[in-house]
């Protein structure tokens, strides 16, 4: 195989590179060109081929071009199944002017288009890279290649085992349906009949008969499947086989699995070897909606009488307003029910005995919540109990530690009330009053307690150091019973000092009073009454007894 640039192709560089424009890579041509050798040098100087040898024109999206580097860039031609039939050898690359840029002689390869059951298409892809200095800047190819250029034979092998591995999963080892593939010999000849097979999750699937030709050893018939490579694809295939067999991997990378079908022992004597094994699942239902016996595979064909349900209905409905006996309601018209339940409780307010919401529900506990996730709760409540920022969130009710009260609407106990507004704690007017009882106007006896019989002693007081003057009696006054002293030596009207006693004082005797008590008089206060007062109790609200539980509101 050998590629170039044509020489117009380089022309076309330098041109583009003077006017400072862009060189566009747009088509590439297929052509299958008679007597074209593809290891001979690209004739640089020839054109696009006669029209008559041109099989296929592409136009390049823009997404399949791709820079390697600076100076090199990669163009794909990506040709699914719907494609064909042609054959080509030759490819060119052409730019947005019609000139030819570069050219590719490959070996002959068929293109074909996928025509089931007839014909098995195929996807052919190719790649022209082009190499010169600024390649990158001169086509203005932004993309890199290296997001775009993957090879999916590795990624489709891996589904096509994932694929085949489930099925072993689900069929085991190997899996026959009824006599499905049964070796058996007719009138001289010997055949595998038709039918369907699993064999190591390989499909295996005989429309008709299929004829084993000429002589059949003795001994065991085995049945080789693999999934061979097939253009693009990977197909079951499988043969008939003889001898002692174990499974294997050809020169190819194949892998082959080989399982018996029959013991042939002689011309009248064919044992049957096809195994089967327990299988639930999926393969159950599958056998059981059909007629007939499956002892090896432990499935039987089974109706609602078989196992005692012959009374439920057969008609079903996905509507969940319908009302009949003669009816089974759907998952669908169950899931619609549970819909209308859940439309019909949004924005209904719910107390939980529990700390956390249950599913469908949120606390209420004013917070800011999104407008377009819970629209339906947005469409029930508006902003009555927030706006949020007015645009994306609005306020859900905040009930925590408060009671809740029904919306008075008018009736005049809760006047002037506005839905959804908080009201504060309040103790309805009220006044006490207290008296104490009128006893009229009275006197209060009282009375010192009795002493005893008790003298009281009693003195003067002392006058210190004295004497007492005694008033002499004039003699003319003697004997005239005058107060006057008279005395031979005195004067007449001279007092007569007495002797002196010193500083003394003077005791005085009470009389003893005998055992007495003393009564006290209280004098009556008129008719009145005593003030009252009644001191304050109670804590910081006025509330009922009480239960704590959780308030949620449903979205």
């Amino acid at each position: 195989m050998s590629a170039s640039i044509t020489l117009a192709g380089e022309g076309q560089i330098a041109l583009k590179l003077s006017q400072q424009k862009n060189l566009i890579i747009s088509k590439f041509i297929f052509a299958n060109v008679p007597g074209l050798d593809p290891v001979t040098p690209v004739d640089r100087a020839a054109g696009r081929p006669p029209a008559g040898q041109i099989v296929h024109v592409y136009a390049i999206p823009k997404e399949n071009a791709g820079y390697v580097n600076p100076n090199q860039v990669v163009y794909s031609a990506q040709l699914g199944s719907d494609i064909g039939d042609w054959d080509f050898n030759w490819v060119g690359v052409e730019d947005e002017d019609g000139l030819l840029f570069a050219v590719s002689y490959v070996p002959l390869q068929q293109k074909r288009k996928n025509i089931p059951p007839l014909q098995i298409g195929n996807n052919v892809t190719r790649n022209f890279l082009v190499a010169f200095d600024g390649a990158q800047q001169l086509t203005g190819v932004t993309i890199s290649a290296s997001t775009w250029q993957h090879d999916f034979t590795v990624r489709l092998a891996g589904i096509d085992e994932r694929e085949r591995q489930s099925n072993r999963n689900l069929y085991g080892r190997a899996c026959f349906f009824g006599d499905s593939l049964t070796f058996e010999k007719v009138a001289s000849a010997y055949q595998v009949r038709s039918g369907t097979a699993y064999i190591e999750g390989i499909r295996v699937a005989l429309g008709e008969p299929l004829p084993v030709p000429g002589v059949v050893p003795v001994g065991k018939v085995w049945l080789d499947v693999c999934l061979e490579r097939q253009l693009n694809d990977r197909v079951a295939r499988w043969k008939v086989v003889y001898g002692d067999q174990a499974d294997y991997t050809d020169a190819a990378g194949t892998r082959h699995y080989c399982v018996p079908i029959a013991d042939f022992v002689s011309l009248s004597n064919i044992i049957d070897l096809r195994p089967s094994e327990p299988i639930g699942t999926a393969l159950i239902r599958y056998l059981a909606a059909r007629n007939g016996d499956y002892p090896d595979l432990r499935a039987r064909a089974t109706t609602k009488g078989d196992v005692g349900l012959g009374n439920l209905p057969n008609a079903k409905s996905d509507d969940p307003l319908t009302n009949s006996s003669e009816i089974l309601a759907t998952t669908a018209a169950l899931n619609k029910l549970q819909q209308q339940v859940g439309d019909s409780m949004t924005g209904m307010v719910a107390s939980f005995a529990m700390k956390t919401a249950p599913t469908g529900w949120l606390r209420c506990n004013g917070a800011l919540i999104s407008r377009t996730t819970f629209a339906s709760l947005f469409a029930r409540i508006g902003t009555t109990f927030g706006a949020g920022d007015g645009v994306t969130t609005f306020g859900i009710p905040d009930s925590r530690g408060l009671f809740l009260r029904d919306w008075d609407d008018g009736r005049g106990f809760d006047l002037s009330r506005v839905f959804g507004s908080f009201q504060d704690m309040l103790l309805q007017s009220h006044a006490h009053t207290a008296t104490a009882a009128t006893v009229g106007d009275h006197v209060h006896a009282a009375s010192t307690d009795a002493q005893g019989s008790h003298a009281h002693a009693a003195w003067t007081d002392a006058q210190g150091s004295h004497a007492h003057n005694i008033p002499r009696a004039l003699n003319s006054n003697v004997g005239n019973g005058g107060p006057n002293i008279t005395t031979a030596n005195g004067a007449n009207g001279w007092a007569a000092t007495t002797d002196v006693q010193g500083s003394h004082a003077h005791n005085i005797g009470v009389g003893e009073a005998g055992y007495h008590a003393h009564n006290v008089g209280i004098g009556g206060a008129g008719n009145h009454t005593h003030a009252i007062t009644v001191a304050a109790n109670g804590g910081a609200e006025t509330r009922p007894k009480n239960l704590a539980l959780l308030f949620c509101i449903k979205y």
